[in-house]
Formats: structure tokens, sequence, C-alpha cells
């Protein structure tokens, strides 16, 4: 009803501060504003320096580097007819090819993608590696070493398992002592109070 639909918002709300204190939101947006500005940057480098120097090997750009599968319906012949280029199709791109109606293998394009691909993934891991290394922030976290939850890195007992973190360990009288003060003192609050009771 309306009271569940109050609190899931109450939950999202109390998620979102939780999220804006933790003081990553800032390195999110940078984050993918880089990453924008670094593709455009690695689009432009395969595009512009490194296509037109493997274009030199195959007598045209690396994108519009293709193979016709078939030709136009109208067009009987759709490669250059002279001996000096007579593997040359007669439409200079891609997309000319295209609007023509022929059926292009487009392996250019797709060699310049995967080239794309990798340096990008090169360069991001790069610079996450050494932001990581230069940059690193203290967690606010840390794990319980009883039940293995995440509770503040401040916390003196676990708010899951009420189990005490800090505590010192005080020897019991008797033989033992030590064991049975450790054992104690390693025992969550709730099965403390359980043989105490009985």
């Amino acid at each position: 009803g309306a009271t569940g639909g109050v609190k899931a918002v109450g939950g999202v709300l109390q998620d979102f501060q939780k999220f804006i204190d933790e003081g990553n939101v800032v390195d999110y947006a940078v984050g993918i504003v880089m990453g924008s500005s670094l593709t455009a940057i690695v689009n432009s480098f395969v595009t512009d320096l490194v296509s037109p120097i493997i274009g030199l090997a195959v007598s045209a750009n690396l994108v519009n580097a293709y193979v016709i599968l078939r030709c136009p319906a109208n067009v009987t012949d759709c490669r250059d007819p002279t001996p000096e280029h007579p593997q040359i199709p007669i439409w200079g791109t891609v997309d000319a090819a295209h609007q023509a109606g022929a059926v292009t293998f487009d392996w250019g394009n797709f060699v310049a993608t995967v080239i794309n691909f990798f340096l990008t993934g090169w360069i991001l891991f790069f610079l996450v590696k050494t932001y990581t290394a230069t940059f690193r922030r203290k967690s606010s976290k840390k794990s319980c070493p009883f039940c293995c939850h995440d509770i503040p890195a401040k916390a003196i007992r676990c708010p899951q398992c009420t189990s005490m973190l800090n505590s010192e360990v005080i020897p019991a009288p008797g033989p033992n002592a030590g064991e049975k003060g450790m054992r104690e003192s390693q025992t969550p609050l709730g099965h403390v109070i359980s043989v105490n009771a009985t």
C-alpha cells in the first residue's frame, strides 16, 4: 500500500545519501567525461593516423577497404576495367557502394573497430591502474571476522551478529584461562545471553 511505497522511497533516498557521503560521485562524473574524451581521441588516432598507413598496402583507406560480394542489379561489371587497378571497385567508399546497391564485405571497417577496441581497453587499464596507485582512498568499510558482513570501519561491535570486535581478552581464573577468555570474547552477544539465562 501507500506505507510500503513511502518506505521504498525512503530506502532509495537513504541509499542515495550514502552514495553521496562516500565521495565517489565526483570520481564517477570525471570518469564518464574522461572516458568520452578518450574514445574520441582513440577514434581519431585510428581513423586519421593508423588507417592511412595500413591503407598504403591495400590502396584504400582502411575503413573503406572492402570486397564486393554482389554487384547491383543494373551493373554488369562493378570493378574498374583498367589494367593498372583491376581489383579496385569503382566506388571509392563503402557508403557509395551501399547507395549503389552493391553487397560488400567491409573487412577494413571491422579491423579498424578491433584496433580501436584494444587501444581503448589498454589505455583505460593503464589510467585506472595509475589512478588507483596514486589516489587510493582508504575504505570506510571493513569486514566482520565473525559474520563477514561489511560494517563501518570505526565500529567496535558488529551490528549484524553483535560480536565485539576490538574488545581486549580478559583471562578467566583457573586452568585454560586464556583459551576460555578468548572464546568468551569472540562469542556473539546473543549466544552469551542465552548461555547465562540457562
